[in-house]
């Protein structure tokens, strides 16, 4: 396996390499920062140079903030807030650019703010770490779409605090953005609650490991993304409230047509139910909205998937009935399901979050048209029944991507997932624009959107479900993600990608693990 030129991921969209002599650091070498906002981020790249021994035995990079008395000298490292140049000149605020070498044989990160430096100082580090040495020369790099996420169920399986943390820097170190947080599933409810403590399950997130979480995803310019789904996949809370279940045509709740016992389904006819999520929504929307300015902009995943047998609504009277009482003639179970996600949608966006679901049963309603702040999270296309992606192109709705064949990580390999890997990325080129396939009685049709991406691609997500909980330990779980959630980052940030599969392999494995992260600890419980 061969390294590339430039050893670090994702890579960048330009490379000019000089050939000169590449830097190496050196004791004496500063970190120097042109703007006082980048003074985190020259502490942080001095520690990481200090642990990572790339100054020599004991040495330490002294942080600077650049004036008439502290001009850079040669072989420092200096951070600049400015415009980066192509390919980042119209890549927002994640664009970088690194000088290596010239007059000053030192290193100059440019980037539009703290987030582009900290993106340029990731890339000076992934080549100390696979080569001791950054080459010479001009790079600089903007993502082809905006979002790199990862979504972890933590309500299956109850992920310790300091593991969780542990991936909060390893999607910072591969080039993510984002980490979604899935709290709330039929087999459990994994953070503390006040309110409702009869809900919560061995092992929940206090509430001060979120506050301490939400905090490190702050510092490493990433998102935390709230997942508390209804009004399906709630077994778990019902099974504390049984009569808040929806119930059938024989009176007795509603069932997983996958064979769970648990009974999953709210029933949304009923105000105390929907009262119970509401309830909940402000409490874990009140946690992880404490000390930020609501921008409207971090979603909230409100879920709305596998509510009932989508196949067959029809077959679920309360449903129909409260539909036609609603929304008259005409109307089905799915205006009803659009119009809870909309009562949930509102009380998100009075905690300033954006609202976000998945699609397999959204726009199949009659009469209620999902509101088109929505975000939707493309899943799956298995059943001829499910709307085509263009339908929400059409209707104005952001989308992100999380192909499930492809970017499933799903414990077990339950219903027939296999772990994805790199390796399959790269032999059905995937990238950002493809989509899941959108079956029919003619069979499967692929659904594509070429790059340059419509501003309503939003970006990709890797899903890591436990649908059986022990069938990895925590670090089997971290151990055997890394490569594809490196892959789909690298695909993402660049449309695709230069690299083969072995420089791809070669990079993954020379990049090495997020410095300072703590080794997994197991889960809690």
């Amino acid at each position: 396996m061969t390294l590339p030129a430039w050893a670090a991921l994702p890579q960048p969209g330009r490379v000019l390499l000089t050939g000169g002599a590449p830097w190496r650091p050196a004791p004496g070498n500063r970190v120097v920062a042109e703007d006082a906002s980048l003074h985190r981020e020259a502490g942080r790249l001095a520690d990481e140079l200090r642990a990572g021994g790339h100054l020599g035995p004991g040495a330490s990079a002294a942080v600077v903030v650049a004036g008439e008395r502290d001009p850079a000298a040669p072989g420092d490292v200096v951070l600049r807030v400015g415009d980066p140049g192509p390919p980042g000149a119209g890549g927002g605020a994640e664009a970088y650019r690194v000088d290596v070498g010239g007059e000053d044989a030192g290193v100059v990160v440019t980037g539009r703010g703290p987030a582009g430096v900290h993106r340029g100082t990731r890339q000076v580090l992934h080549n100390l770490a696979a080569r001791g040495a950054v080459p010479a020369g001009t790079v600089s790099g903007a993502p082809a779409v905006a979002e790199r996420v990862v979504h972890l169920d933590a309500a299956r399986v109850p992920f310790e605090a300091a593991w969780i943390e542990d991936l909060l820097r390893e999607a910072a170190w591969s080039g993510l953005t984002a980490v979604q947080l899935h709290l709330s599933e039929d087999q459990g409810f994994r953070v503390a609650s006040v309110r409702h403590p009869e809900v919560v399950s061995p092992g929940a997130l206090t509430h001060d490991e979120v506050r301490h979480l939400l905090a490190v995803a702050d510092d490493l310019h990433l998102t935390v993304i709230p997942s508390l789904v209804a009004p399906g996949h709630l077994g778990h809370v019902l099974a504390a409230h049984p009569h808040l279940a929806l119930r059938g045509a024989d009176g007795t709740p509603v069932r997983d047509p996958g064979g769970d016992p648990r009974s999953r389904a709210l029933d949304v006819t009923d105000p105390d139910a929907v009262a119970l999520v509401l309830d909940l929504v402000d409490e874990v929307a009140t946690l992880f909205a404490a000390g930020r300015a609501p921008d409207h902009g971090t979603p909230w995943n409100i879920g709305a998937d596998e509510f009932v047998d989508l196949a067959d609504l029809a077959a679920q009277p309360v449903l129909a009935a409260e539909a036609a009482r609603r929304f008259g003639p005409g109307a089905t179970g799915f205006d009803v399901l659009v119009d809870v996600v909309h009562r949930i949608a509102e009380r998100v966006r009075a905690h300033g979050f954006r609202p976000q679901v998945w699609n397999d049963g959204m726009f199949r309603a009659e009469r209620v048209a999902l509101e088109p702040d929505v975000r939707v999270a493309w899943w799956t296309g298995w059943s001829p029944r499910m709307a085509p992606l263009s339908a929400a192109l059409d209707a104005g709705h952001d989308l992100l991507n999380a192909y499930d064949s492809l970017l499933y990580y799903v414990l077990g390999e339950h219903a027939g997932y296999r772990y994805p890997t790199a390796a399959r990325l790269w032999e059905t080129g995937w990238h950002p624009g493809v989509f899941a396939d959108r079956r029919d009685e003619a069979g499967a049709h692929m659904q594509v959107l070429a790059p340059p991406y419509p501003a309503a691609l939003r970006g990709t997500m890797l899903a890591i479900w436990g649908d059986v909980p022990d069938a990895q330990t925590p670090e089997q779980v971290a151990a055997g993600v890394r490569g594809p959630l490196r892959g789909m980052s690298e695909r993402a940030w660049n449309a695709g990608s230069r690299l083969d599969l072995s420089e791809m392999t070669a990079l993954d494995h020379a990049v090495g693990r997020a410095p300072a992260a703590a080794p997994p600890t197991g889960t809690k419980g």
